[in-house]
């Protein structure tokens, strides 16, 4: 026999539309299947001796979030920086962040002063620190293709910093590595 007492209510944030709701839905499978995608169907990555390293800085102001469900918020930012090899550049990344447990997986496009540039998915953790709203920034970036003279690019970084949800902003220096130009070329 059935028990028709049962009530779900959601807590919360709240989707406000059944936009809102189908948005959701589609776009967190995306992204998932995107970042699962660059790792089935990336290229082998050039040898040791073909990557050189790419070090930087990326700083930036998050301008819009979309509360996606109770869990989820679509986030999108825009940054500047410098960078080894990019030299000073502007971007974009979009975002989702699991305000549940505190992770997010998201995508970026770096482009130089000569309108080269890079791109690819990233993944990361974020750790409160004693300030409230202040979160430690723990992320991983794959550099899956550019265009100039970074078309075909591959190469990783490994970004560190902070995130100030108050503020809205965050400060990120990185180490990582990225295919010379040319080295993808074979």
């Amino acid at each position: 026999m059935k028990n028709r007492n049962i009530q779900f209510t959601a807590t919360a944030l709240r989707c406000k539309s059944s936009r809102l709701s189908a948005v959701a839905g589609f776009l967190i499978p995306l992204f998932l299947a995107c970042f699962a995608a660059v790792f089935i169907s990336a290229t082998t990555p050039a040898s040791a001796r073909d990557q050189v390293p790419f070090n930087g800085i990326v700083s930036g102001t998050i301008i819009s979030t979309v509360p996606l469900d109770e869990c989820h918020v679509l986030s999108e930012a825009v940054n500047g920086g410098n960078a080894m090899q990019l030299g000073r550049f502007n971007g974009t990344a979009e975002f989702v962040l699991n305000v549940c447990d505190l992770t997010y997986v998201g995508s970026y496009v770096f482009t130089g002063a000569n309108g080269d540039s890079i791109s690819g998915p990233f993944t990361g953790t974020l750790t409160p620190t004693p300030i409230p709203g202040v979160f430690d920034n723990n992320e991983l970036a794959f550099i899956t293709g550019g265009t100039g003279r970074f078309a075909n690019a591959t190469g990783t970084f490994n970004l560190g910093g902070q995130i100030d949800n108050n503020a809205g902003t965050f400060s990120l220096p990185w180490q990582g590595t990225i295919s010379t130009v040319g080295s993808t070329r074979r």
